[in-house]
């Protein structure tokens, strides 16, 4: 099993970079290795929601069956996914810090036997790893444009941000 883990904080609020994460569609925007998305089935981010992405791993198309395992808008969101022979658990935790948040991501998978057993392992390894890197530099980038264009909630009337592309509570406290 193999590990993959940063952290990284974004100038934009927790709930976009959230939308961004939870929302299959956009994954596309911010993915290096994802060469197309499949079908989305339920509703985006929602527990028990999935979807189907192909990526580009040692130069093979690798079909992911994703399934949200956990989902809680702004700070959480957790997908499994399985492969031919391989499989991922991806964790996303965002932490607000008012207009800006943090956050923690962790990627824990085991890529399927003919990837890992080709004389491109370690090349392979270092690719994911680079890859990761330069997803969640993108998602950050996207993240701090995103929030640059959105209205403010005030300006959507949307001060508690109840509700959610991703859906969930998104209860903000007050008091």
């Amino acid at each position: 099993m193999s590990h993959l883990s940063t952290v990284l904080v974004v100038d934009a609020p927790a709930v976009t970079v959230f939308d961004i994460v939870a929302d299959p569609g956009r994954s596309p925007e911010w993915q290096t290795l994802l060469a197309e998305m499949g079908e989305v089935a339920g509703r985006p981010g929602g527990v028990g929601s999935s979807y189907v992405g192909y990526y580009r791993v040692a130069r093979r198309r690798l079909a992911g069956h994703f399934v949200v395992t956990a989902a809680e808008r702004p700070t959480l969101h957790q997908v499994a996914g399985t492969s031919t022979g391989g499989w991922v658990r991806w964790t996303t935790l965002i932490e607000p810090r008012g207009s800006r948040c943090e956050m923690r991501v962790l990627l824990e998978y085991e890529l399927p036997g003919e990837i890992v057993g080709s004389l491109f392992r370690r090349l392979t390894g270092n690719r994911i790893e680079q890859e990761f890197h330069r997803t969640y530099e993108r998602l950050r980038k996207l993240a701090e444009a995103t929030a640059r264009t959105e209205p403010t909630p005030i300006d959507r009337g949307d001060d508690d941000a109840r509700t959610s592309p991703a859906g969930g509570s998104g209860r903000i406290a007050t008091g």
